[in-house]
């Protein structure tokens, strides 16, 4: 058994992989993890070193090794087209990886709504054909509140793709349009067959896209990192 960790800017995500089955781990604690019979960790991370240094501290598993995935020029079908490759953000690469995986020989639309909304198409032969990355529902949010005297938030998520009445949901309405706008868009300049959703706000986005052939796949980034393991 391994345990898989994407660690992101805001919080850190868990699933263990065994005998090729996935299962997320809600709760990542030291209890829960020194529990389960661990071989070894397999992790990708966006965040900064001392979150990384931390979290190794707090789940207390120095006695496993720790195996840092990184994105790469070509790798499980998939070819990566950065000019350098190690700088496309590994959780959008491992998000290609398992796109390829699970749906192979079609072009695709993938995207990752988390703290930042990213977008990447990938053609029917696994080239990674460019993306996009841009604030995401919450961080489009704070962006305005911090930066403005006047406009205020609250924390639950009431936005609907409708003119607001007050500031809030203007604030949230608008938050909300620029996102769905922006992946309608992304689907009209590259019409994949397929558009794979995956992330944290990805069932809050799926309402507002249903004329687009959307799939949603929430532990899409750990079937790409999976595959790292033993290889």
């Amino acid at each position: 058994m391994y345990l898989l960790l994407d660690i992101g800017n805001t919080r850190e995500k868990a699933a263990l992989f065994d005998a090729g089955n996935i299962t997320e781990l809600p709760h990542l604690t030291a209890t829960i993890v020194r529990e389960l019979p661990l071989t070894a960790v397999y992790f990708a991370c966006v965040a900064n070193d001392t979150r990384l240094t931390t979290l190794k501290d707090n789940l207390s598993l120095d006695h496993l090794p720790w195996q840092q995935v990184n994105s790469e020029t070509q790798a499980f079908g998939v070819t990566n087209c950065y000019l350098e490759p190690h700088l496309l953000g590994v959780d959008r690469w491992l998000a290609l990886l398992g796109a390829q995986l699970l749906f192979s020989n079609c072009a695709m639309m993938i995207i990752d709504a988390g703290t930042a909304l990213t977008i990447d198409w990938m053609d029917q032969k696994g080239l990674h054909q460019g993306g996009w990355i841009l604030p995401g529902l919450r961080l489009q949010q704070q962006s305005v509140v911090q930066q403005t005297a006047k406009v205020f938030n609250v924390n639950d998520m009431i936005a609907e793709i409708v003119p607001g009445n007050d500031t809030i949901a203007c604030l949230q309405n608008g938050c909300l349009a620029a996102v769905i706008g922006a992946i309608q868009q992304g689907w009209q300049l590259n019409k994949a067959e397929r558009i794979i959703l995956t992330g944290g706000d990805a069932f809050y986005l799926q309402n507002y896209l249903t004329e687009l052939p959307l799939t949603i796949e929430p532990l899409l980034i750990f079937q790409g990192l999976a595959q790292y393991i033993d290889h």
